[in-house]
């Protein structure tokens, strides 16, 4: 079902599976080509949380939509709104400096797993 969910959100936004691979590297620094999308749409494999994260963002969809979970009508959510609640709840208003600073370092985070894994 996510795999068919991913394949149905990359068609509807007119993108070959090459192209779905370059928008999430461009966009994420993710390191995904054509044949690991093709193994998500055929649920040969699944994308770790993290991928699926990235997903959801570049769709606008929620992570609920991709599992399967919310409505064909719901599938459209503010992702980067959500994630600021969660994350600065009670710290009033989210600059667009401060939600870059969390970006930035996600992004950190995520190239140093994957230069952990590289080494293993």
């Amino acid at each position: 079902m996510l795999g068919e969910k991913i394949k149905m959100l990359r068609k509807e936004n007119k993108m070959t599976q090459a192209e779905l691979s370059e928008k999430l590297n461009s966009r994420f620094g993710l390191k995904t080509d054509r044949v690991m999308i093709s193994k998500w749409e055929t649920g040969f494999q699944t994308p770790v949380i993290s991928t699926l994260s990235c997903l959801a963002q570049l769709f606008d969809v929620s992570l609920d939509y991709l599992n399967g979970s919310d409505s064909e009508e719901n599938r459209k959510t503010d992702n980067i709104e959500a994630a600021k609640v969660a994350l600065f709840s009670g710290a009033g208003e989210v600059t667009d400096e401060m939600w870059q600073e969390v970006v930035d370092f996600a992004k950190f985070i995520e190239a140093r797993e994957a230069k952990k894994n590289e080494n293993k």
